[in-house]
């Protein structure tokens, strides 16, 4: 693992960083947001994990900390456009 010292791209807090440049609070906010979005393939922890147990370890991360976004933005909702009914 390469440590370096600089400024966190998540807290903008000067700290040793990890190779996506974050410190070891946000690397571990951000990977449970993996787990929350079930990007198993990226996250760490579920890669240590037995894929039957992916929904249990991401329920464990929603019980623990919660349903909400902590590093991430939420995924975009898909914007529906709405047809317009002509009138007669």
């Amino acid at each position: 693992m390469l440590d370096l010292a600089g400024a966190c791209v998540g807290c903008d807090r000067w700290h040793t960083l990890d190779d996506l440049g974050l410190c070891d609070t946000c690397a571990a906010k951000f990977d449970r947001d993996l787990i929350r979005q079930r990007a198993w393939d990226y996250s760490a922890t579920a890669f240590g994990c037995d894929p039957r147990d992916y929904e249990a370890l991401r329920q464990a991360v929603i019980d623990n900390y919660g349903a909400a976004f902590e590093l991430l933005a939420p995924p975009a909702k898909e914007n529906r456009k709405r047809r317009k009914r002509r009138r007669n």
